[in-house]
């Protein structure tokens, strides 16, 4: 048996940041994506993604485009972390640029292009973390789309309708 060394595990977290090319689109615009997702930022990202639905249970005032757009936000994060695709935000302070942003890349293929060229377990490790999480985040979209209904329920009211 092998001691544990600091070397042992730098070589281990070493081989962690390794990425491979992919090439999407048309044009085999080139991009890079980790080769195996590094745990600390699957939590990351379902974390990300929980602290947005949170923020937004208890903003004031949804949009019901905005509400809608929320549902690609975890790709976009999944993407921000694992990819090098530009134009994402670094940080999660303007949800309605996230979602623009997540719209654009959905739209024009690039963000299914790039999913699809993760190795799908490494996705997997995304999604099965969420669903450990996934009871406070579905309290958290329940609690978005009750306020929401309510919200257009008030204005039609107010607008005498």
């Amino acid at each position: 048996m092998a001691k544990l060394t600091a070397a042992k595990i730098n070589k281990l977290s070493k081989e962690l940041d390794k990425k491979r090319k992919i090439y999407i689109l048309e044009d085999n615009d080139e991009v890079n994506v980790s080769i195996e997702f590094k745990e600390s930022l699957v939590d990351k990202v379902v974390m990300d993604y929980i602290s947005v639905l949170e923020k937004l249970s208890t903003s004031s005032s949804i949009s019901d485009d905005l509400l809608r757009g929320t549902a690609g936000i975890l790709h976009l994060f999944i993407l921000r972390e694992f990819s090098d695709v530009p134009m994402i935000p670094k940080t999660n302070d303007d949800i309605q640029e996230l979602v623009d942003t997540s719209l654009a890349l959905y739209d024009t293929g690039i963000m299914e292009a790039v999913i699809e060229g993760f190795d799908h377990e490494q996705v997997q490790k995304v999604y099965e973390k969420l669903d450990i999480s996934s009871k406070r985040a579905g309290e958290l979209l329940g609690e978005l789309a009750i306020k929401q209904t309510i919200s257009t329920q008030e204005e039609a009211v107010t607008d005498g309708v």
